[in-house]
């Protein structure tokens, strides 16, 4: 999997383009979201095939900021406390997380400063699907 930023222009329609310029090419959304911040919106966005997602959005003239591959564990989801305690685990690690959102089967999307150190410092939690 993974995770594909985008900087949207802050505007009605921008989402509505990506979203197209995936249909067109075939290529599903696998979770994410977008967050305003003035005139931009960046948008997080879960692909299983990343270079597919990035040449649909190319094509349709929306860049891509940035590629990453993410971490995706299951949490105890009846468990209080999971997020606090996988984002302590990382903490103690010295990994930052830069981005976290819910993917389509509610697993835990982590992109992280340090894909090697977050994969070991989440080891007590299952890995995605």
């Amino acid at each position: 999997m993974f995770d594909l930023e985008f900087h949207l222009e802050n505007r009605p329609g921008a989402l509505a383009e990506l979203g197209e310029a995936m249909a067109r090419a075939g290529v599903s959304f696998e979770g994410g979201g977008v967050f305003s911040h003035g005139g931009t919106s960046i948008a997080h966005f879960l692909f299983r095939d990343g270079e597919a997602a990035a040449s649909a959005a190319k094509d349709a003239g929306i860049a891509v900021a940035a590629i990453r591959t993410p971490i995706i564990r299951k949490l105890k989801q009846d468990t209080p406390g999971q997020l606090g305690a996988i984002s302590r685990a990382l903490a103690e690690a010295g990994v930052n997380i830069l981005v976290q959102y819910s993917d389509h089967h509610n697993q835990l999307v982590l992109v992280c400063d340090s894909e090697e150190l977050a994969g070991n410092a989440t080891t007590g939690w299952p890995a995605d699907e």
